[in-house]
């Protein structure tokens, strides 16, 4: 499940993909689809919120285990909302983009709210598009609407001519876009694909391990730069579920809502 579409920054920093792929502004979980030829998938074009509720219509299935390669403190908690039995939650990060790391969440914690604190400091990303473009908070709010002529009307000349170069691309995304945030394509681009398929490596890999039960020791953080390479001895932090996290606090609710979707799937 993803919201997005493939694009150019996209090109770089994923190991499929390519330029007529983001030409054509496919979606990201058909083109993950377009590759896993040998997988049944069930590609759902949409927000974690919606999967939520097509789960809870019984219209989507409801994933036991879950792989997870979000940006945001925010997404990751919409994420921990599925209740799977498993969560695994890869990323990429660190001062110069190369730090990779792996949460293993449980619905019973540490959950990825314990991994992931809130942080209510600083303004939202729609806040900072809505600033920074002049578009209405409205309007940033249907992401998945590509931007059309109408979208720049009432634009000061700046804002025009910086929110013109993206008609046609929908809104959600450009938060993030190397043109808007005055970079170029030959700079430097942390992101790189090498790294980011070190942290589905780990994910994947703790996959492969839980799911048949070779492995079945307690949650792990798994955290290591991608320039000096895995250290077994420095790693590898095992984790207990966080004092009044809301796995904790509403532990009977969860249970409550694993078991109703248990049963209708």
């Amino acid at each position: 499940m993803d919201k997005e579409v493939f694009e150019k920054p996209n090109v770089t920093s994923y190991s499929i993909g390519t330029l007529a792929d983001a030409a054509a502004g496919l979606s990201k979980v058909r083109l993950i689809d377009a590759h896993l030829r040998r997988i049944e998938v069930t590609p759902f074009h949409g927000t974690i919120q919606a999967s939520i509720e097509a789960v809870d219509a019984g219209t989507l299935p409801w994933p036991r285990i879950v792989l997870g390669g979000l940006d945001s403190i925010e997404a990751r908690h919409d994420l921990q909302r599925l209740h799977a039995d498993l969560t695994l939650d890869g990323g990429t990060g660190g001062p110069v983009g190369t730090t990779v790391a792996l949460h293993e969440a449980l619905p019973t914690g540490p959950c990825l709210r314990c991994f992931f604190k809130s942080t209510h400091t600083g303004k939202s990303a729609e806040q900072r598009l809505h600033e920074l473009t002049g578009l209405p908070l409205s309007r940033i709010a249907r992401g998945q609407e590509p931007l059309t002529e109408r979208d720049l009307e009432g634009l000061v000349d700046q804002q025009h001519e910086l929110v013109g170069q993206f008609l046609g691309r929908p809104v959600c995304g450009l938060i993030n876009s190397s043109e808007l945030q005055g970079r170029t394509d030959d700079g430097f681009r942390p992101s790189a694909a090498f790294v980011a398929q070190q942290a589905a490596c780990l994910v994947v890999g703790a996959w492969i391990a839980r799911s048949p039960g070779l492995f079945s020791g307690p949650p792990r953080h798994i955290e290591y730069d991608t320039r000096f390479g895995p250290r077994p001895d420095q790693m590898i932090d095992h984790r207990l579920p966080a004092l009044g996290c809301v796995c904790q606090k509403d532990a009977a609710l969860i249970n409550h809502i694993r078991e109703t979707r248990r049963t209708r799937h």
